[in-house]
């Protein structure tokens, strides 16, 4: 690989960046509708830094040298097989899982353009600590929320909730993020070169196992259950004076961890609370249905959220006695499972082979002493994307998990060079697309701000919603805010035409992403045009889809007033 000083230079803006995305863009945050994806503004920072690391990095294939190895080959087999079942599935609602395979591409271009890059073992280091960095970051955040913050505090965090939530705004996507972070930690420690290297890192058994204590997320201690002993069996064979610095400094941890709880209240989390399975073996188990009932096709990319709650109804109108969804689902909480149900197995047993070709590769093929820390970096985030929903609730945890695999394929595999012609697409995705993609959500966090100022405002500005210039980022979303808007105008002018334009779209937006707060809008949007509810088919489906619902049953009572309008979707 040509190591000329330009080359050398992209890798020191490469590794800047990353410090910048997760020590400054991983922190943007304002009151915001919560949830997943582009709703969050840290996400759309986040993408900010991914979109120039990407540039970045693919910079040297614009020269008409490509460097891969085995493991590029098989991520285009995994890609090409998430993205095959649009070929016999596209239907109405597929655009909704458009940005989801968008992503998984950029993260391939990304794990590509991370083997034309000359990284030595300290570059990785270096991007390590830049991880590392955001981790501690979070954990600093985490003890102000625990300890500080007051309720009414401008960053909307509860204090009498209990558990710190960073940035991410979900318990356990903070707790698996620290969980990779203290892992990270100790492999960073192993390679430590100065005092000052080997302080810093520390900070992460010291201060790390308090938070996760406090945050309750089962989650975030199964990853940390499986990945911390592995990495001391890793610093252990590596050096035992490095192994006794950290094991000390974890010990003081956790030791501090008591302390915490004692001073603090302990966790917010009932002993119960905690070893309830609570309604993921419901979930699981009709998720299982639904496969077994559409094992080669699926159900389509883009139908879950309504053929799951549609299916489930279904299944407890035939089989009486099952209990009904307590909570409105976008995702299974299994990653297997989603791509299961949607795309059918050939998804689901791509990534599944996927995950054990690297496995296996790490297991026989890794530099010796290295294999279990390997294994054990991946382990907090594989093991949550099998419980619940990580990469959708935060991009960091996404780019986290790609630079990880980098780091696993610059050490399993050996890469090759190749000549190409395609040096024009490599510009035009370095020069032309990351810039967009960077000018996208700079405007997107303009959007989100606008939607702060509308819900702050109890929708009393009108200007806020028209003042957007990007609504491509959760058109869903902004539609609904809109719609409801203007039918809790309508209801208080007694426009009846709009009231029933707003029944109109409200069926045709079930059909792609029914919740609660629809059909709750479109019962009282029923009242206020006057119509008998026992004989409304919209009352009907809504009772049906969503009985335990305080949405749903605070709208069907006979008593309900016309006017309390939900003005914002539940996910």
């Amino acid at each position: 690989m040509e190591t000329s000083s330009p080359h050398r230079r992209l890798v020191g803006w490469f590794i800047g960046t990353a410090f910048f995305t997760f020590v400054v863009l991983l922190h943007v945050t304002f009151p915001n509708l919560g949830g997943t994806g582009l709703r969050m503004p840290h996400n759309a920072a986040v993408w900010m830094g991914f979109a120039v690391m990407m540039a970045l990095a693919l910079w040297p294939a614009s020269q008409g040298v490509i460097r891969f190895s085995a493991f590029h080959k098989g991520l285009g087999l995994l890609l090409l097989a998430l993205w095959l079942p649009l070929a016999w599935s596209w239907n109405e609602a597929s655009h909704l899982a458009l940005p989801r395979l968008l992503t998984l591409t950029a993260g391939a271009l990304l794990l590509l353009g991370l083997a034309q890059l000359p990284l030595t073992r300290r570059h990785w280091w270096w991007l390590g600590m830049a991880i590392l960095a955001g981790a501690l970051l979070e954990t600093a955040y985490g003890y102000v929320q625990y300890y500080l913050l007051e309720p009414g505090n401008w960053v909307g965090y509860n204090p009498d909730y209990g558990r710190p939530w960073g940035v991410f705004q979900q318990v356990n996507v903070m707790a698996s993020f620290l969980a990779v972070g203290l892992v990270i930690s100790a492999w960073l420690y192993g390679e430590a070169r100065s005092r000052l290297e080997k302080g810093v890192i520390l900070l992460a058994p010291l201060f790390m196992p308090a938070m996760l204590w406090v945050i309750a997320s089962r989650s975030g201690w199964l990853g940390a259950a499986i990945g911390v002993p592995l990495v001391l069996v890793h610093l252990c064979g590596l050096e035992r004076a490095r192994f006794k610095q950290w094991a000390v400094a974890l010990l003081g941890g956790l030791l501090l961890a008591v302390v915490v709880a004692n001073t603090g209240g302990g966790t917010a989390r009932s002993a119960e609370a905690i070893t309830s399975q609570g309604l993921r073996p419901q979930v699981y188990e009709h998720s299982l249905r639904m496969i077994a009932e559409k094992p080669i096709a699926g159900w389509g990319y883009g139908r879950f959220v309504h053929d799951f709650v549609h299916s489930h109804a279904d299944w407890r109108t035939a089989e009486e006695g099952r209990p009904p969804l307590r909570e409105h689902y976008g995702h299974p909480h299994n990653e297997l499972f989603y791509w299961g149900i949607e795309g059918g197995l050939l998804p689901a047993l791509a990534i599944l082979a996927f995950a054990l070709w690297l496995a296996r590769r790490i297991i026989t093929k890794g530099p010796r002493g290295e294999r279990l820390m390997l294994l054990a970096l991946l382990a907090p985030l594989a093991v949550h994307s099998l419980l619940e929903l990580p990469f959708y609730h935060s991009i960091a945890h996404w780019l986290v998990m790609l630079l990880l695999l980098g780091l696993v394929a610059s050490r399993c595999w050996e890469a090759q060079e190749r000549e190409h012609r395609y040096t024009f697409g490599v510009k035009v995705v370095g020069g032309l697309a990351a810039p967009a993609l960077v000018l996208f959500m700079a405007t997107h966090l303009h959007t989100l701000w606008q939607v702060k100022a509308h819900v702050e405002s109890g929708g009393e500005r009108p200007g806020t919603l028209t003042a957007i210039i990007n609504p491509f980022g959760m058109p869903m979303t902004l539609d609904f805010q809109i719609m409801s808007q203007q039918l809790q105008a309508a209801a208080g002018l007694g426009i009846g035409g709009f009231v029933e334009e707003y029944l109109v779209w409200g069926e045709a937006h079930a059909r792609l992403a029914p919740n609660p707060a629809l059909y709750a809008n479109m019962v009282r949007a029923e009242r206020i045009m006057g119509r008998d509810l026992e004989g409304s088919e919209i009352a009907r489906e809504a009772g049906r889809l969503f009985p335990d619902f305080e949405l749903m049953t605070e709208a069907l009572k006979p008593d309900a007033s016309e006017a309390e309008i939900v003005t914002d979707e539940v996910e």
